[in-house]
């Protein structure tokens, strides 16, 4: 999904969950909103982005702020981290050594040093290039700040296709 598409989705979908935020957003308001969102919500995968927007519409009566958006999109991230370094273990992941099967209790050694090390936020080259094999995808999507947004077109009335432009 490319990430104004994605911005706009985000969008699309607040406003049909709190419709009252936007009633009084004028054309240029919510194009300076889209801009922000676009400047602010960087790094993520937009599977990450999507689940953090579900999660804020199941829990939240009220607009989220960009900050709150940011710290679910973070949780988001963790557990999906985490969900890979599960399916690695089921798959016997953690049991394979260099010159062998290792035991269950190296094995679980092996899995809580993993699991320690990204709850620091660290993940060894080695073990990224392992997790990638899992399916893990780094959370790389959004475009660098120094992007501007351009309107391409209009799907409905609260539906807005955007792009993003270098300037």
């Amino acid at each position: 999904m490319e990430q104004s598409k994605l911005i706009s989705g985000v969008i699309a979908k607040l406003r049909i969950a709190y419709p009252y935020y936007f009633k009084e957003l004028d054309e240029n308001m919510l194009m300076g909103l889209i801009k922000m969102y676009q400047e602010q919500i960087t790094g993520y995968t937009p599977e990450i982005v999507l689940k953090a927007i579900d999660e804020i519409i199941r829990t939240s009566k009220f607009m989220p702020t960009i900050a709150e958006i940011l710290d679910r999109c973070d949780g988001q991230a963790k557990t999906y981290t985490f969900d890979i370094l599960k399916i690695m273990q089921e798959d016997g992941y953690f049991k394979r050594g260099a010159v062998g099967e290792l035991d269950d209790s190296q094995a679980i050694r092996n899995y809580e040093k993993a699991t320690m090390w990204l709850g620091k936020g660290i993940i060894p080259d080695w073990l990224l290039n392992d997790m990638q094999k899992y399916g893990y995808k780094v959370n790389t999507l959004l475009p660098d700040k120094g992007k501007e947004i351009k309107e391409v077109g209009v799907r409905n009335e609260n539906i807005r296709l955007l792009e993003s432009i270098d300037y």
